[in-house]
């Protein structure tokens, strides 16, 4: 798994989460039964338009060839996705905003919350081990002339 392949999947979630909720708030809102009222409509309508954008940013970072830059972004990403998946939590637990479906959510902020953990502290700790040891070139002496000194 490297950064690229989960930019790109990161950026096609948030943009079709982001175009569901820009055009059809109240289906996506109701998806997760929750209250319909016309203000929440257009925070939806504005969230989703945000999301387009983390998409949009997400689809244009996935080919940046900085190897820290990768990680920096990787690292957000982990924090939002955990932060995310807290919020689901309360979402469905103590306040009771979202009654039905809220494991779809779940499960998207989870699987990202452990592909990012992975990538970030795992998997360099695993190219380490499997790398190739290099055994060293000690110097040739010099070609003797045949003479004794």
């Amino acid at each position: 798994m490297n950064y690229r392949l989960m930019f790109t999947i990161n950026a096609v979630a948030v943009a079709l989460f982001g175009a569901g909720f820009l055009i059809l708030p109240d289906f996506v809102i109701g998806q997760f039964a929750g209250e319909k009222y016309v203000i929440l409509n257009f925070v939806a309508r504005f969230f989703g338009a945000a999301m387009l954008l983390a998409a949009w940013f997400l689809w244009m970072l996935r080919d940046m060839a900085n190897a820290k830059l990768q990680k920096t972004i990787a690292t957000v990403l982990l924090g939002y996705s955990v932060v995310g998946f807290a919020a689901i939590i309360m979402g469905m637990t103590s306040i009771g905003v979202i009654r039905t479906n809220g494991w779809v959510l779940l499960v998207i902020y989870g699987l990202f919350s452990l592909v990012y953990g992975y990538m970030l502290f795992l998997q360099p700790k695993e190219q380490k081990r499997s790398a190739p040891v290099r055994k060293s070139k000690e110097p040739t002496p010099p070609a003797s002339n045949g003479q004794i000194s």
